[in-house]
């Protein structure tokens, strides 16, 4: 092979993995911006148990991340693959044949918990074929993937479900679902066998194995923003529509993915040489201003300001704070501080809705948000006080 072969980003490979982590990604944030609205009208279940049914996928997600990463070259890393989306496919297929709430929510948790292992498993993948001269630039295109499933999966449930049926979403995400394992099955993966001495402690967890307590600090705080993330992305929806503005949800979730797209492709520059205290708090607000917009909205391009804030925020905090976790550990430490931002942003997802939504019959949607200000601000505090008075420094 050539030097300049051996430096090549976009292999055959690595836009398999591209489409099975877009394909997942779509499934995941439609369903997610879907799924209360839904579980409400079918199941007529109050607002909190509603917000469950579209947060007890991350349930699922959060809980195989703990161990995934110590077993996941036990099983072999196509097999894994190959098998969890297979759950994720036969997952998306059952959903119209959920004729109770509890068994909704075990096909959310179970399609969750396969999600879980179908991101960590594909991007540890991706890492073997990107080049290790290339491998920020080549991480930071493949995380689109994410940005562009946030895009399509939102406004694609919206649309589905005006245009069509609620069985037209569940039959797009299925297709979706398929598309990410037929894309999986030719891929080449790389396999790592664990030594010997990985064997001899494959049963033993430690609670070092699960979470990096250098970098938990601002995992905390990528929780509380987390929590923000997750009353928009669940609630927007039924909250627009029950306003007959079924047409600015759509847009919000367009122009929210834009937004943050646009803003990732500076936002770390500026992290870099600046450092994060000039992105991380005014990505915080920035979210918190986005949760005041919409609470405060009575007007289209409120809601899109709202979108162009959201997506500032999102875009510019969680990608920062991730950053800083890996920062404040150690190199070999650096998979588990990973896996400890992850656990945390989903945890805020599941929580979120379940903890916050005792406020809408109590306050409304508008009180529901007003509220999620005051956790997202609470957040610029904690971040403060935990890391960046000593980053200032």
């Amino acid at each position: 092979m050539t030097s300049l072969s051996q430096q090549r980003l976009f292999t055959r490979d690595y836009l398999l993995g591209f489409v099975v982590l877009i394909g997942s990604y779509i499934v995941f944030i439609a369903l997610m911006t879907f799924m209360a609205l839904y579980a409400a009208q079918r199941f007529s279940t109050n607002d909190t148990a509603a917000g469950f049914a579209a947060s007890s996928f991350v349930v699922g997600a959060g809980l195989v991340r703990l161990v995934i990463g110590k077993y996941l070259d036990f099983i072999g890393r196509k097999r894994t693959l190959v098998l969890a989306l297979t759950v994720f496919v036969l997952c998306s297929v059952l959903y119209p044949f959920a004729n109770h709430f509890v068994l909704l929510i075990v096909i959310r948790v179970v399609q969750g918990t396969a999600f879980g292992v179908i991101s960590t498993a594909v991007t540890s993948a991706v890492l073997d074929i990107i080049p290790p001269s290339r491998r920020s630039e080549g991480l930071g295109f493949f995380s689109l993937a994410a940005t562009l499933g946030t895009a399509i999966g939102p406004f694609a449930a919206v649309r589905l479900t005006q245009v069509a049926s609620d069985g037209s979403v569940f039959i797009f995400t299925a297709i979706c679902a398929a598309v990410s394992l037929l894309a999986v099955l030719p891929m080449r993966i790389e396999e790592h066998p664990p030594s010997d001495e990985e064997y001899a402690e494959r049963w033993r967890i430690r609670g070092s194995d699960l979470l990096d307590a250098k970098a938990l600090p601002v995992a905390v705080v990528a929780f509380i923003s987390a929590i923000g993330y997750s009353l928009i992305m669940t609630f927007l929806s039924p909250y627009l529509v029950g306003r007959g503005q079924a047409e600015a949800a759509s847009s919000f979730f367009m122009v929210f993915a834009l937004a943050m797209l646009a803003v990732r492709l500076f936002a770390g520059r500026v992290q870099d040489r600046y450092g994060e205290n000039a992105v991380i708090p005014a990505g915080l607000v920035s979210m918190a201003l986005s949760l005041l917009t919409i609470g405060l909205a009575d007007s289209l391009w409120l809601i899109v300001l709202a979108a162009v804030l959201g997506g500032i925020g999102q875009g510019v905090a969680v990608p920062g704070l991730q950053a800083v976790g890996i920062n404040r550990t150690s190199p070999n430490r650096i998979p588990i501080a990973t896996s400890t931002h992850y656990l945390a942003l989903d945890t805020g997802i599941a929580i979120g809705p379940v903890a916050l939504g005792f406020m809408i019959p109590l306050a409304g949607y508008p009180g529901l948000y007003f509220l999620g200000t005051g956790v997202v601000v609470i957040g610029v505090i904690v971040y403060w006080v935990a890391h960046g008075r000593h980053a200032a420094r």
